[in-house]
């Protein structure tokens, strides 16, 4: 079974991902860098020529490709990947384990704003902390409903939160 990572931008998902994958000796796939690859381009530029409906779209064309040609991955998404109801449907049929992490807005501010240049729908500085409150109001009950575990990751470190993940997912396995 894959392992879907979810969470508002900033939360660690990728570097979560990349431990985890090594922990359990998966391929690790961040579904953004995949996209890039894919198009030849960075996901800034596809937002720029194509709009967020367009990068959706794309989006979704990948979860798909990924979610059904490997079974046994640690795919880390965007923050706005869940977003979609035919993305969460895939996840849900395709039987992913679906793992949230999420952060305090302070944490998640601080974190933004060091790599600002590469979140498209963070390109203002000044509205940083507003965006992220209000990205969370939007999107929080979405990813608790399809996720199978949820972790705060504030004040953890990235390694820590792969080996809990790990013993989660772990335990989800031997009870099904």
């Amino acid at each position: 079974m894959n392992i879907v990572i979810i969470g508002i931008t900033g939360v660690g998902k990728t570097t979560v991902g990349r431990m985890l994958a090594d922990k359990l000796s998966r391929k690790f796939i961040d579904l953004d860098e995949s996209i890039e690859e894919n198009c030849g381009v960075d996901i800034q530029r596809i937002f720029s020529i194509e709009g967020e409906e367009g990068f959706r779209k794309r989006e979704t064309k990948e979860l798909e490709r990924i979610l059904h040609t490997y079974s046994q991955c640690v795919l880390s998404v965007g923050g706005g990947c869940a977003m979609r109801d035919e993305n969460r449907k895939m996840m849900i049929d395709t039987k992913a384990y679906v793992a949230q992490l999420t952060a305090n807005v302070d944490i998640l501010v601080s974190r933004l704003i060091t790599n600002i240049n590469k979140r498209p729908l963070f390109n203002d500085r000044l509205n940083i902390k507003n965006k992220v409150i209000q990205l969370r109001q939007a999107r929080d009950s979405i990813y608790n409903i399809i996720s199978n575990f949820k972790i705060d990751t504030s004040g953890m470190r990235a390694s820590d939160v792969a080996e809990l993940l790990s013993k989660e997912f772990n335990k989800f396995i031997s009870k099904s």
